[in-house]
């Protein structure tokens, strides 16, 4: 009788080194392709801004030699920077996608009543994660809830949207989002001290 073949009993090909991961700010968006096989060695500059890819390749064919085509291909992207610059982490976090409905602020959504759990409002925001973190994941996500049971949907809606503007100005600011406001914090320590 033959046993099937585990993970351990297959020859494997020696595993290839991984590429360290590489955050060199002068090549911010640029990438070398070679292929060798067709002679078509070239830097590649990569980026989008919004919706739209922006992508052109330097052959070092065309500019004669590796260098002189990446000398090239950061000129042309440094060109694109200055026209289109990348956006800040604020207008990332503040973006409207294109599927969300007019008028309604980014990281505010609603979840419907299900089985015993009430319809809530939730405010989101996504901060990096703290220095002394252990999690592989390097962003940690931030809620509020506000029930539609307690407050109503109108006043849940609002009270959410006003929390979500309450995180992002708190992380411009360098704060921590997950600290409430002055006024709640305030009336935590009051009922403390009772």
């Amino acid at each position: 009788m033959r046993r099937n073949a585990t993970h351990s009993d297959r020859v494997q090909a020696p595993a290839k080194p991984r590429p360290k991961a590489f955050h060199n700010v002068d090549m911010y968006a640029i990438f070398r392709v070679e292929r060798p096989a067709h002679g078509q060695d070239a830097w590649l500059v990569n980026l989008s801004r919004g919706a739209r890819p922006i992508r052109k390749s330097f052959s070092d064919y065309t500019y004669g030699g590796k260098e002189p085509a990446l000398f090239v291909a950061r000129a042309y992207r440094d060109a694109v920077l200055k026209i289109v610059p990348p956006l800040t982490h604020r207008d990332m976090r503040m973006r409207v996608r294109k599927n969300r409905p007019e008028g309604s602020i980014t990281g505010v959504h609603f979840k419907p009543a299900s089985g015993s759990r009430p319809a809530y409002w939730i405010a989101r925001i996504e901060v990096e994660a703290l220095e002394h973190s252990t999690a592989k994941r390097k962003r940690r996500c931030l809620t509020r809830h506000f029930s539609v049971a307690r407050y109503g949907d109108a006043e849940a809606k609002r009270m959410a949207e006003n929390e979500r503007i309450r995180m992002v100005m708190a992380v411009d600011n360098g704060e921590d989002p997950a600290l409430r406001s002055p006024a709640g914090l305030a009336l935590h320590e009051i009922r403390h001290e009772l």
